[in-house]
């Protein structure tokens, strides 16, 4: 083993007394004296209880804890909780997505868009949150932002109709019908038993002119909705 190496297992004490060439004096070692055994056992003190932190549990139990108190008609008490959950784990995308869904259901909305832009900071290509902020983005009114995180998050949920669902509503919202057609087309693909994305395609159409087309996306929604 070369010499630096076995230089480094050596203990930190001993290494610094090594480099100024000096040593302590070390009492001489006592006798070992075995303690001889109690009368009568003692009984051990219980642990105190330890409550740990989300990093140190199943986050899912403070998430679920959440889910039920909202259910419960207690949304604030719900957020409290998610918000302790995230002050000590500030990475937890998990706890960030749930308060901004239960932050969106209370029309808090722009809190929701904080959460979850920093839950696309911590994971850039998280599908669904970039898909839960291009919704909320739309809710605002901000249509053509909406439009461009939509598009990233279907690029990041390719097997997602449902992105791509959306992505038309906001390219179709910004006037960008064309582009609107490729996304539904590319949603029926997936799923071609969507009745809402057929009734999607025929006011897309409509709006390009394109009114046989539309004719024919109105009618296969129709016929799926009657099944």
């Amino acid at each position: 083993m070369p010499r630096a190496r076995a230089r480094r297992q050596v203990g930190a004490a001993d290494a610094l007394t090594q480099s100024l060439d000096w040593a302590p004096v070390r009492p001489a070692p006592t006798p070992y004296v075995p303690t001889p055994p109690a009368a009568t056992p003692v009984p051990e003190k219980p642990l105190p209880a330890v409550t740990l932190k989300p990093r140190e549990t199943d986050q899912n139990g403070v998430a679920g804890t959440a889910r039920q108190a909202e259910q419960e008609g207690r949304a604030d008490d719900a957020v409290a909780l998610l918000s302790e959950g995230i002050r000590q784990v500030p990475e937890s995308v998990e706890l960030l997505l749930l308060r901004a869904s239960i932050l969106a259901r209370q029309c808090r909305l722009a809190e929701a868009e904080a959460d979850l832009r920093q839950a696309v900071r911590i994971q850039p290509s998280h599908g669904q949150a970039l898909l839960d902020l291009g919704l909320t983005l739309w809710r605002r009114g901000l249509a053509v932002q909406a439009a461009q995180t939509l598009d990233r998050a279907a690029a990041h949920q390719p097997q997602n109709p449902v992105a791509f669902n959306y992505l038309a509503e906001a390219l179709n919202q910004t006037g960008e019908a064309e582009h609107a057609v490729v996304a539904l087309e590319r949603s029926l693909a997936l799923d071609p038993e969507q009745p809402r994305a057929y009734r999607l395609m025929g006011r897309v159409l409509d709006r390009l002119h394109r009114h046989e087309e539309a004719r024919v996306a109105y009618r296969r929604g129709q016929e799926l909705s009657a099944q």
